[in-house]
């Protein structure tokens, strides 16, 4: 079962009181294979000119693999109490992260649904930003 749907996505990013929010709306497909959810579309608007495809694995309810693919490339793990470590490549370079998560929440069926992500990005054990994502899918 893979369809065509409708995706929204609200991400909040913040640090020392400031934060920074973007919202967009976008067409991408949603499945589910071998009892995991995968959520695949195009992040390339965000990007002014960026070719960037975006996949989402939802492999439990408390972890969610995100990966992007091409002209930035990176492959997020975000697992609830645990830190993972991420390259994140760019055209400008190339850098890695750390990514705490501190909040997942999954609420998918066959027709669509949520995911929220709450974490942090560290360098170095350094606070980047703390960050907060909503991605709700809907049948087109």
């Amino acid at each position: 079962m893979i369809k065509d749907v409708i995706i929204n996505v609200v991400g909040t990013q913040g640090i020392d009181g400031e934060s920074d929010t973007v919202e967009f709306a976008t067409e991408g497909r949603f499945g589910k294979r071998d009892g995991n959810y995968f959520l695949s579309y195009d992040e390339g608007q965000l990007i002014e000119g960026a070719k960037v495809k975006t996949n989402l694995f939802i492999n439990s309810q408390s972890s969610v693999i995100l990966q992007r693919k091409g002209e930035i490339t990176s492959r997020m793990e975000i697992t609830k109490g645990e830190r993972s470590v991420c390259f994140y490549s760019t055209p400008i370079g190339d850098i890695c992260i750390g990514i705490y998560g501190e909040k997942v929440e999954i609420d998918l069926d066959e027709k669509g649904g949520s995911v929220y992500l709450g974490y942090t990005i560290d360098t170095d054990l350094k606070l980047i930003s703390r960050n907060e994502v909503k991605i709700t899918v809907r049948e087109v």
